[in-house]
């Protein structure tokens, strides 16, 4: 049993990083960047939101699944897949766009 919640744990872990990797390079939502990050050199770098939302979007379904199927006791691993995945997506720099290359 421990195996099972640790191998759905992981799946879920790369559909987020995943969706949030896809996102951020496609932007299918067009949406327009954020907020600036000063860089080295005087290079701003913009945050476009599009794969995080979509991110949030996928880990909302599974909840509201897991809600409808009464298996609340898997929402834990969810969310620690899901901010295990956005955080790590942050530290490979998901989302983040250097304007001009």
């Amino acid at each position: 049993m421990r195996m099972k919640k640790a191998l759905i744990t992981f799946a879920q872990f790369l559909l987020f990083l995943g969706i949030f990797a896809l996102g951020s390079f496609v932007h299918p939502f067009n949406l327009h960047h954020w907020a600036a990050t000063p860089s080295s050199a005087g290079v701003n770098r913009y945050f476009v939101p599009d794969g995080l939302l979509l991110s949030i979007g996928a880990f909302l379904a599974i909840v509201i699944l897991q809600a409808v199927r009464k298996r609340m006791c898997n929402t834990t691993w969810t969310m620690v897949a899901f901010l295990a995945a956005i955080a790590i997506g942050y530290a490979l720099k998901f989302g983040f766009v250097t304007p001009g290359f």
